[in-house]
């Protein structure tokens, strides 16, 4: 749906037509642009409104777009994106909210996107999106993503810092760990702990969990100087992943 002032004025006109039966909200805001950033939140207020009014529990996706490489690191941008995420969830407490951010030139960034809309519909999946995303900064890892036995992705979640250098490198990890997949499956292979290097300081790590008769293969791409750390904390994930995978599960 546009976002020019014709098009908004037709949507706020005619709600009813243009929001009836909405499942999933995916609000996108011009990271970029902070002189619009009143009148996005203006808009995102009458829609919620209109929901509120009709009784429609409707999940959101809040993505900041256009946070592109190039200024991920530039702090007024980052403190744009915190000064709007607790906006928003102040203002719309009672509505099930997932922030991410976005851009045409970090196509991991639009692959979590997607994977946020497919995972929200589901409670289970929502709070496995929601775990993968704690532990991605509880291990300071590159990502976390969770495949079954078929090698078909779970849920992922991907480090919004990623440097722009290590893409390669990310999505080779991910081929390897489905082709090591396929060796677990077939071999009856397991190993605990099995590191390979990726070069330079990144390494990948494949674990499977068994949970009932389902298999489930845990993927991490992480910097060697976190290895410690992540060792140290992976049993707590481990734990919390069952929990949420049981109720997948039933």
């Amino acid at each position: 749906m546009g976002g020019q002032k014709q098009f908004r004025e037709l949507y706020q006109e005619k709600q009813d037509l243009y929001f009836a039966g909405t499942d999933l909200l995916i609000y996108i805001i011009d990271i970029q642009d902070r002189d619009l950033f009143d009148l996005s939140l203006d808009y995102l207020r009458m829609i919620l409104s209109h929901f509120r009014e009709n009784k429609m529990d409707v999940p959101l996706i809040i993505s900041f777009h256009k946070y592109d490489p190039e200024i991920r690191n530039f702090p007024e941008i980052n403190s744009d994106i915190m000064y709007l995420k607790e906006k928003i969830t102040s203002d719309h407490s009672s509505f099930k909210i997932l922030f991410q951010e976005s851009s045409i030139f970090d196509i991991i960034s639009i692959i979590q996107l997607i994977s946020y809309g497919l995972s929200i519909f589901d409670e289970a999946f929502f709070h496995l999106s929601k775990l993968l995303e704690n532990y991605v900064h509880t291990f300071n890892c590159k990502s976390l993503i969770i495949f079954d036995k078929n090698g078909v992705i779970i849920s992922e979640f991907y480090n919004d810092r990623i440097e722009t250098e290590i893409y390669i490198e990310l999505i080779e990890s991910i081929k390897e760990h489905l082709f090591l997949l396929k060796r677990m499956q077939e071999e009856s292979y397991e190993a605990e702990y099995d590191f390979s290097s990726l070069g330079g300081e990144l390494m990948s790590y494949l674990h499977r969990v068994e949970y009932d008769d389902y298999s489930f293969f845990i993927s991490i791409v992480i910097k060697e100087e976190s290895k410690g750390h992540f060792l140290e904390k992976f049993s707590d994930f481990l734990s919390d992943l069952e929990k949420i995978l049981k109720t997948l599960l039933v």
